[in-house]
């Protein structure tokens, strides 16, 4: 009896005092952004002029590829070559029809001095009969014949001329047609659009390509820039020439210094590190760019961490 009793008193008292235990309660202080010092951001390396792409103005199959990747170029610089046997067949086919014009040119030339020789002694002929047959030492009909001999050599000229001139417009719808030739040929030629480095081939020898297609990645010569985002409750804390630590994503260890030199004037609604159409996140954040000091520790492409100094 004495333990029935005892039993329920104590599971009383032992729910009753943990029932009425109070929890502590952990004071929080309001989060402040005027006290922020540093703002740290995921950053990309890339030139200050952007990585593009060289395309292929032409279709055709790679024949040499000319430099390396990694390499520095001059702007200039040929790249690569496409075959370029049909554009140099057409070129020569050209050069012979150009060549045979211009003796047709030359041909007529002749035929025209040398009918205005005989158009100067006809005429010669001409007044001579004409002035015999006025003092009635000659007759008329020798008079004609004279001044239709020189009238039918002016009509050659005339047609002779007409000859030459058709002839010279030949020459230059064939030089049109050669130098349309040339410029295609041209095309199969990749130069550098600038003084810079070839970043990566995309493209192998003997692949045919077509018009548009990429061949590889260019990066212009010039100073390197981390690309960054601040989120917009921190946007307007960024302002140009505020000093920034380059680190390794995720360590302390630093990389290099820098400057910011770009703040974007407007906010974004995607990052630039989003991969995924369908991202539906609309936290918007402003790019943000900083010229790196030391460009030789620092890789194109990688990614790394911006300590911004505010």
């Amino acid at each position: 009896m004495y333990l029935k009793i005892l039993t329920p008193i104590v599971l009383f008292l032992a729910l009753n005092s943990c029932g009425g235990k109070e929890e502590k309660k952990v004071k929080v202080e309001k989060y402040k952004v005027d006290k922020i010092e540093q703002i740290i951001g995921i950053a990309r390396i890339e030139p200050a002029g952007k990585i593009s792409p060289l395309g292929a103005e032409s279709a055709g199959k790679i024949v040499q590829i000319h430099v390396q990747e990694g390499q520095m170029v001059k702007k200039g610089t040929l790249l690569l070559t496409l075959d370029q046997s049909v554009d140099a067949a057409q070129i020569q086919q050209s050069d012979a029809r150009l060549a045979t014009r211009q003796q047709r040119v030359k041909s007529l030339e002749a035929k025209i001095a040398a009918i205005e020789l005989k158009i100067s002694l006809a005429d010669t002929e001409r007044k001579r009969d004409r002035r015999l047959a006025d003092a009635q030492a000659g007759t008329q009909k020798a008079a004609f014949d004279s001044e239709s001999i020189y009238n039918n050599l002016r009509a050659d000229l005339a047609i002779a001329k007409a000859d030459l001139a058709e002839a010279q417009a030949a020459i230059g719808e064939v030089q049109t047609e050669r130098n349309y030739a040339q410029k295609l040929l041209d095309k199969k030629n990749i130069y550098a659009p600038a003084d810079g480095m070839v970043l990566n081939w995309d493209v192998k020898m003997g692949q045919a390509v077509g018009i548009g297609s990429k061949l590889a990645d260019f990066a212009p010569k010039g100073d390197l820039i981390a690309t960054t985002e601040v989120d917009e409750l921190f946007a307007m804390k960024v302002k140009k020439g505020q000093r920034v630590q380059i680190n390794i994503q995720g360590t302390k260890e630093k990389l290099s210094s820098g400057t910011v030199v770009y703040c974007a004037p407007f906010l974004s609604k995607k990052s630039i590190f989003n991969d995924r159409a369908d991202n539906l996140e609309d936290r918007r954040v402003r790019e943000v760019r900083v010229r790196i000091d030391q460009p030789d520790a620092v890789l194109i492409g990688s990614r790394v961490e911006c300590i911004i100094s505010l």
